[in-house]
């Protein structure tokens, strides 16, 4: 009878040996049943998986010294350590789950943070400036007039040549209008009083040159993205599908290529109309809503995103790119692949845009392709060791072991590293102090890991000081570009799926 109530049977219920102990000398199962027994089911979980014994904490420590742990166990000392792929897997666990608990993005959310687009863009002194110096040379209220006029409508013109999409792109146009204004008007005040002009007719010129400037960008005013409520919006939106609505009714049909530009056209106008439609309402929310902290993603939700995103342009083509008028298409892929990289593209862009206004959501995507990337990398590492060593007479499944071992240790560097910035963050609130500490002990710990490595492949593989440090920069350069990479790539193919 054993302590939990159980029975203890006298032969192997596996291979029916007689039993003289705790297990079986025959098949080596426990004479403990964990069907019957909770608590030693759940110690076997915990030693299944993470092998929580002696050798565990044997292995951490010698894992400190470089080189020490891949020697003894290439060596034959297997026993007395955790094999290595197990404590790859498991420090990659730890370390990576423990880093998305640790890693917060601030996204700055405040209080009316949704500025409408058109405010986002300033003039700067520079701009200012240079404006000032083009009215220099005007000698007369008239010269200012007349190179006021013409810098609006070059100005006008190429606002109408930037597509409706790109509201930023039109706000640059529009803050240079505004620095040519405000030149010109102190060019005007300069010339009154050089001339003694009274303030009366000083106003009166300057009252002229606005309507003037007026009349001369009313073409680049009338857009959707100045639409100052909805039902202007509409009717802005509406004059503009007009012509395109007719020229695509025209069009044959077997004028692909004009009819797919024509819906290019409308598909970008009522994306403007969109963008200008959500941002009324975001402003309308926040004027209403009074101090409520207001969160980007969130109000993207509700009411549209309020960001105009640029055109998608792939493999050079004019058009850009969309999903059902001109998508991506592989003329040797069968239909189902070229309608599947279609939706990844699309997926791609949407979740692109997510990530902009939640930087969280990248950083939760790059921190989750980490560890795919280094177990991806690991044989390849161990490759790059054998070819770097050819003439060491070493296995590849031994240079795999050590890549192994080197990379259960950066996983342990990181994992001291997450350590160190939830401590910073606990404590650094309540002591200034440990700010200056926990970043001495961060940057020893970075210039410590290069060093680390450098030493572990001279002491697995001895050789010289100048070939070893030879071979480690080649290997070093190769393997940190493929994990860069590896990483990009995995992260965004983490933001496709999301």
């Amino acid at each position: 009878m054993s302590a939990t109530g159980h029975d203890i049977p006298s032969h192997c219920e596996n291979c029916n040996a007689q039993l003289e102990g705790h297990y079986c000398h025959d098949c080596g199962q426990s004479v403990v049943n964990p069907v019957r027994d909770a608590g030693h089911a759940l110690e076997e979980v915990f030693e299944s998986f993470w092998h929580l014994d002696g050798r565990i904490f044997r292995t951490l420590r010698d894992l400190i010294f470089p080189g020490r742990v891949a020697n003894n166990y290439l060596a034959g000392q297997r026993a007395r350590y955790v094999a290595p792929l197990r404590l790859f897997l498991v420090l990659s666990v730890v370390t990576f789950f423990f880093a998305q608990l640790v890693i917060h993005v601030d996204n700055n959310d405040k209080a009316n943070p949704m500025v409408q687009l058109e405010d986002g863009v300033q003039s700067n002194d520079k701009n200012a400036a240079k404006q000032s110096k083009a009215f220099a040379k005007a000698g007369s209220i008239a010269d200012v007039e007349q190179i006021r006029r013409k810098n609006l409508a070059d100005l006008a013109e190429a606002r109408e040549a930037i597509p409706a999409v790109l509201l930023h792109a039109r706000k640059a146009i529009d803050v240079a209008a505004e620095d040519v204004n405000r030149a010109a008007d102190r060019r005007i005040d300069a010339i009154g009083r050089e001339r003694g002009m009274s303030g009366e007719q000083i106003a009166a010129a300057k009252a002229d040159g606005a309507q003037r400037a007026a009349a001369a960008m009313e073409t680049a005013k009338q857009t959707l993205e100045k639409a100052a409520d909805l039902t202007t919006l509409q009717r802005l939106r509406d004059e503009r599908l007009a012509p395109h609505h007719v020229k695509l009714a025209s069009l044959p049909a077997t004028a692909a290529a004009a009819r797919r530009h024509e819906l290019n056209e409308i598909r970008e106008i009522n994306i403007a109309a969109g963008c200008r439609a959500a941002q009324l309402q975001i402003a309308d929310a926040t004027s209403t809503e009074g101090d409520r902290v207001r969160k980007e993603s969130e109000d993207a939700r509700i009411y549209g995103d309020p960001d105009c995103y640029d055109r998608l342009t792939l493999f050079g083509s004019e058009e850009p790119w969309d999903e059902e008028t001109n998508p991506l298409t592989f003329s040797w892929a069968p239909a189902f692949f070229n309608h599947w990289i279609n939706r990844q593209i699309a997926h791609g862009r949407e979740n692109v845009s997510r990530a902009q206004k939640d930087p969280g959501l990248w950083v939760r995507a790059l921190l989750a392709a980490v560890p795919s990337a280094l177990f991806l990398l690991v044989p390849v590492f161990a490759l790059l060791l054998k070819l770097a060593y050819l003439g060491s007479g070493r296995l590849y499944l031994e240079h795999l072991v050590i890549a192994l071992y080197s990379h259960a240790y950066m996983c342990l560097t990181m994992l001291a590293f997450f350590i160190l910035i939830a401590l910073d963050n606990a404590i650094s609130p309540h002591w200034d102090g440990y700010g200056w500490i926990s970043g001495i002990l961060i940057t020893l710990l970075w210039m410590w890991l290069p060093v680390y490595l450098l030493l572990m492949q001279k002491r697995v593989y001895r050789n010289g000081w100048p070939v070893t440090v030879l071979r480690y920069l080649v290997i070093g350069n190769l393997y940190f570009v493929l994990l860069a990479f590896a990483a990009t790539f995995l992260a965004l193919a983490s933001l496709v799926r999301m």
